[in-house]
């Protein structure tokens, strides 16, 4: 059975539009800031949606599932707040397997007795890009972000029904000043964190002085 992916409606499109115009902003000038963050909160969306599903299911009730929506909450804002490069990493994995896909014109139908090719390429293409996002996170991580957000804002602005092509500069401007608004305040808290560390080795290295002891009386 094929199985497609269904349209959005015109007033559903313009509020995802908003939140992913506001939430491209935030991630394209404060995403290494505030990355933690959001995965923390993802993550609590998941895990709650997750034990509710499964709470509902052995339970019976509603109630059951809200607890363990709430359980699930937690749980889920623990793992992703800790495993924050690992998602940063692996999100951006599957943003570049996504254009692979649509490049090599992926049809997004799918049946269990059919091979899609452009699928099996972009898979291959997240694993990739994901291994090399994850091992350079700490110097990419401000790029990423900024291209995140870039992406989030172009998406947003044409929901809401702004020219494709202003949509797409508006995304290309975000990234740019994004990245290079992070990458200047990466660089910075780096600087003062070396040098914080530079003095604390030179005084754990210093000799300590002790004064000479007072001359004898005569």
């Amino acid at each position: 059975m094929a199985l497609s992916i269904p349209a959005i409606s015109p007033s559903a499109g313009l509020i995802v539009g908003a939140i992913l115009l506001v939430t491209g902003l935030l991630l394209a000038f404060w995403g290494h800031g505030i990355w933690a963050a959001v995965m923390s909160m993802i993550g609590a969306l998941l895990g709650s949606a997750v034990g509710y599903i499964f709470g509902a299911a052995i339970g019976g009730s509603a109630i059951v599932g809200l607890i363990l929506a709430l359980v699930g909450a937690v749980i889920g804002s623990i793992l992703f707040s800790k495993l924050v490069k690992v998602a940063l990493a692996f999100l951006v994995g599957v943003l570049a397997g996504t254009l692979v896909y649509a490049l090599l014109h992926g049809q997004a139908n799918f049946s269990a007795t059919t091979l899609d090719a452009p699928l099996i390429v972009a898979l291959l293409v997240v694993i990739v890009v994901f291994g090399i996002a994850y091992y350079f996170i700490d110097d990419l991580i401000g790029i990423i972000t900024a291209a995140l957000g870039g992406l989030l804002v172009a998406a947003g602005l044409y929901l809401v029904n702004v020219a494709t092509a202003l949509a797409a500069v508006a995304g290309i401007g975000a990234f740019v000043l994004g990245a290079v608004v992070q990458t200047r305040a990466i660089n910075r808290k780096r600087r003062i964190r070396e040098e914080q560390r530079a003095m604390e080795h030179a005084q754990a290295q210093a000799v300590p002085y002790y004064p000479p002891p007072p001359p004898p009386p005569p």
